[in-house]
């Protein structure tokens, strides 16, 4: 039996506040951490940009999940075609515009929120508020983006190619990187000045960019098959994607082979770095030294999303193939 609307998203949405704030916790204690458990007026626009990504993060490809759900009808979304749809601009729902808001209203809470008590006191209430806000936002979007499935609003060749979907997951993960490790400039341990030729920065900078990637490829975990499939069904995408993939032997290699390569080219890395920037007397930016440090972690992860999203899309045509031919079997009967 086809379950209901109601019925699914209240099953549905135990699991997705759940998950989110364990994806909130998880930030906000690295955040809180780099900032040595600390948390002031200063923070507010780069708390507020992370728990806006978070909601990104959950919202960029809903609508291609909702549209999977209607063509395949495992949903009952009758409850939809009940209510009368008000026009929504377009524009306004994107994802990237929603995480611009988003990142306004977080703000604006903090700052009151700073108003009203300790910061300490603000830090504790923000990582239980803020994931029912980000939920919040989320089940309002979700509302939208089926309105809109439901009335077939498509938007045609959003996507041209897997490497610019990659490219804008890759952008977002590196903004949330550097948004989560940025009170570490304030820290004395990596105020490395001077000092970027030596051992310590070298593995001090090897391990920062370890736990990064590490936390980047765990949220690569889940699959994206159902997400491809929701973005043919809207004709966002076609069924050459994804042609081929880069770098091919080396995705055929195991994965602990993989991170042990990336280890030892990571290590030279971060002494070349280091040399270039003692011989120079450059003084950069924290930010800017882990940038330049974690190029070959971020090589990586973008090649590793790219094989992984890969073969979900093959998956996700194969899947979109036999429903086609499903679909005209049930036309002829």
């Amino acid at each position: 039996m086809i379950p209901d609307y109601l019925t699914f998203i209240r099953f549905q949405d135990k699991r997705n506040l759940l998950f989110i704030s364990i994806v909130t916790l998880i930030l906000m204690g690295f955040y809180w951490k780099n900032a040595g458990f600390s948390f002031t007026r200063q923070d507010a626009w780069l708390a507020s940009g992370i728990f806006a990504l978070i909601l990104y993060s959950f919202i960029a490809d809903l609508k291609a999940f909702w549209a999977y759900k209607c063509v395949v009808k495992n949903v009952d979304l009758s409850v939809f075609l009940q209510k009368e749809n008000k026009p929504v601009n377009a524009m306004i729902v994107e994802p990237v515009m929603v995480l611009a808001i988003a990142t306004l209203v977080f703000a604006g809470i903090i700052a009151l929120m700073l108003t009203l008590a300790q910061p300490g006191i603000v830090l504790l209430t923000l990582t239980i508020v803020a994931p029912l806000i980000v939920w919040g936002m989320f089940a309002a979007m979700r509302s939208i983006y089926i309105r809109q499935v439901i009335a077939s609003a498509r938007d045609k060749g959003k996507y041209k190619r897997l490497s610019h979907y990659v490219a804008i997951a890759v952008v977002m993960s590196v903004v949330m990187n550097l948004l989560t490790i940025s009170p570490l400039r304030n820290s004395e341990q990596f105020d490395r000045y001077g000092r970027y030729f030596t051992l310590e920065s070298i593995i001090t900078m090897l391990v920062l960019c370890a736990v990064v990637l590490a936390i980047n490829l765990l949220f690569l975990r889940f699959t994206k098959r159902y997400i491809f499939l929701g973005h043919l069904f809207l004709n966002e995408i076609d069924l050459f994607f994804s042609p081929t993939i880069p770098w091919r032997s080396l995705s055929e290699k195991p994965l602990w082979l993989r991170l042990v390569m990336l280890v030892g080219v990571e290590f030279v890395w971060s002494a070349v770095v280091g040399l270039l920037l003692t011989l120079l007397g450059w003084k950069v930016w924290f930010e800017v030294y882990f940038l330049l440090s974690y190029l070959p972690c971020l090589a990586y992860y973008t090649l590793h999303a790219w094989w992984k999203w890969h073969n979900d899309f093959m998956m996700s045509s194969d899947m979109y193939l036999r429903w086609a031919e499903i679909d005209k079997e049930n036309a002829l009967w």
